[in-house]
């Protein structure tokens, strides 16, 4: 068991700033993932126009990954190099708005993927540099509870933004909702150019951990265990059109749906950040795992949107229980240096997850069966499991510093 006082320890302020301003924009992230994938019903393709439904929602949901994955180790090495993270992040919520507008006038399938793709760079460099600031904000016995403090906040912008996307493309349109994402990005960037000053690296107190083969090692495992939950999570965005037929559910339950999943996470997130500062954070990376299997395979099986919803509820509790604790032991292997660059290896895992997961979801859904893509995850959600109980330890921290 790990033993620390981080109760009585105080986070720095700035902390709950930076987390506020990040929920608006992550709201505006979560209106958009939720109705992008409806709104390309309405587009034609160019190049491809018989290509299905349910292969366009998953292209344009993997390719945001995809180009989010890769240019976030990028971005945050160049993060590193400069020691300035704040530039990164207000270029990328700039960036974030002007996406967002530039949708409500994009009827082509393949404009709607470029913009995301322009917009998923932009995203991808406020990502380990927001995630660096906040470990400044912090130390390593409150590091648990300052990622979960974090990771509630635009999770919940996250959550809810897939509801209120759905009030507004059933009450006002897809359009309304564009605006309102760039309006929620515009409100972000206030608040971090007048509120957030800049972090730089703590080199003082650092546990010296030197970067072996084991240590890299621990990273990948890490990474994978990121990478497959997010896979499990976002694989349902692929079947948002498949679900509104099967089920028979209107925008506004789906979207309920795809809310449960985050304001569950967002409740439990906080709690697992404290949990896995008192007691670890493999075991609970290893518990998260392990629930998500038979979820995963379950969601194949919903005969009622109301199912659908209830899963996605222990969805969230699953992705608490494992997110939380990566970053934070991610940040411990780490050490005190180049905490963007180090860090962005496993957000890009996680942003590689929310790619690939609608992509296999789309293509074995609409190639070979309704139900294999959640057997394949399932078994991948295994394998990872078996991956980090034997190649992940946790850091023996002899001091309160980094």
């Amino acid at each position: 068991m790990v033993e620390n006082d981080s109760d009585n320890e105080k986070l720095d302020p700035k902390l709950y700033i930076l987390s506020i301003s990040k929920f608006f924009k992550d709201l505006g992230t979560g209106i958009l993932a939720f109705l992008i994938p409806l709104y390309i019903v309405q587009t034609h393709s160019i190049f491809a126009p018989e290509i299905p439904d349910v292969v366009k929602a998953g292209i344009v949901t993997t390719v945001y990954g995809i180009f989010n994955a890769f240019s976030q180790p990028f971005l945050g090495r160049l993060s590193d190099r400069l020691d300035k993270r704040k530039p990164f992040v207000i270029i990328g919520l700039a960036g974030f708005m002007a996406a967002s507008l530039l949708y409500s006038r994009a009827h082509v399938f393949e404009y709607v993927v470029l913009l995301r793709a322009i917009q998923s760079i932009t995203v991808g460099a406020t990502v380990p540099a927001i995630v660096a600031m906040v470990t400044h904000f912090s130390t390593s016995s409150t590091r648990g509870r300052a990622i979960g403090i974090y990771s509630s906040m635009r999770g919940f912008g996250y959550g809810i933004g897939a509801m209120v996307g759905g009030i507004v493309a059933t009450y006002y349109g897809y359009t309304a909702g564009f605006y309102l994402c760039a309006l929620l990005g515009l409100i972000s960037l206030l608040l971090v150019q007048f509120f957030v000053g800049e972090t730089h690296e703590q080199h003082e107190k650092q546990t010296v951990l030197n970067r072996n083969d084991a240590d890299t090692a621990q990273f990948y495992a890490l990474a994978l265990a990121m990478f497959i939950i997010m896979v499990g999570i976002m694989i349902i965005f692929a079947f948002l059109p498949e679900y509104e037929f099967r089920l028979q559910a209107s925008e506004l339950s789906l979207s309920v749906a795809v809310s449960a999943y985050v304001i569950s996470r967002v409740i439990l997130q906080t709690p697992m950040g404290v949990l896995s500062d008192r007691y670890g954070r493999k075991k609970l990376i290893v518990y998260g795992l392990l629930l998500n299997i038979p979820v995963v395979l379950g969601l194949g099986y919903v005969t009622r949107v109301e199912e659908l919803i209830v899963l996605r509820a222990v969805q969230g509790l699953c992705m608490a229980a494992v997110e939380t604790p990566v970053m934070a032991l991610a940040v411990d292997i780490a050490g005190g240096t180049s905490i963007s660059s180090r860090v962005s290896f496993i957000t890009s895992a996680q942003a590689a997850g929310t790619a690939f997961g609608p992509l296999i979801g789309g293509l074995l859904g609409g190639y070979v069966s309704f139900t294999m893509p959640f057997y394949v995850c399932a078994a991948m959600m295994a394998f990872s499991l078996i991956i980090v109980m034997n190649k992940v330890s946790e850091p023996n921290w002899n001091d309160k510093g980094f």
